[in-house]
């Protein structure tokens, strides 16, 4: 999926930033494969509604800069810190024919039978570190949470499906989702196999008295 964003050229620099977000735009720059740094602006809601299209790790295209579309990557969101508005985005020029290494996001489907049964499911990994050329970067990576059926079944990135031409950087085994039990359920189980050792001792002890 290839993604497009209108921007324009940006003057205002440095400190004069502040103007362009009091005209409501954001400032921004784009830089990379050895060329200068270019300054530019556009509508945040633009960006809002690329990023809910999956734009912080899909491929891009930067329209109004010369009069070819301009293919980059994401690579900074600043926001405000109390009022969490885009401040400034750093965009970073591609190469159609170069690989690049990237994050990809991760979608979890399907239901967890040990979840219906009371697990709690621990999302350790949200995201995937890819390597492959731009048009190459997948949307995302589905996890199927059905396969978890009991307390001591994890997903590994190597569970992962392979895809042509992309190679994940993350370590194998690093765990991407497992469960554990609910403290609560944790603290009843101990309780009864507490008791039921004691029953055990007990029941031990009467038979050692009875035979002598």
């Amino acid at each position: 999926m290839e993604l497009v964003l209108n921007v324009e050229p940006r003057t205002q620099t440095g400190h004069q930033a502040h103007q362009v977000r009091a005209a409501g735009l954001v400032p921004g720059v784009v830089y990379g494969q050895g060329q200068e740094a270019q300054p530019l602006q556009f509508k945040e809601i633009d960006l809002v509604r690329l990023l809910r299209a999956g734009g912080a790790s899909q491929l891009i295209q930067l329209k109004g800069l010369g009069k070819k579309p301009m293919h980059v990557l994401l690579r900074e969101v600043q926001r405000h810190p109390t009022r969490r508005t885009i401040m400034h985005v750093d965009f970073y020029r591609v190469q159609m024919d170069v690989a690049v290494r990237t994050e990809v996001p991760i979608h979890l489907v399907g239901e967890s039978p040990a979840v219906k049964g009371g697990a709690v499911l621990l999302h350790n990994l949200d995201r995937i570190e890819v390597e492959c050329l731009p048009r190459a970067i997948p949307e995302a990576f589905e996890v199927d949470l059905s396969v978890l059926e009991s307390i001591d079944d994890v997903i590994h990135v190597s569970d992962l499906p392979t895809i042509d031409g992309v190679t994940i950087l993350n370590d194998p085994e690093e765990t991407i989702v497992s469960l554990t039990i609910p403290r609560k359920l944790a603290e009843e189980l101990e309780e009864e196999a507490e008791e039921a050792a004691a029953a055990e001792a007990e029941e031990a002890a009467e038979e050692s008295g009875e035979s002598a």
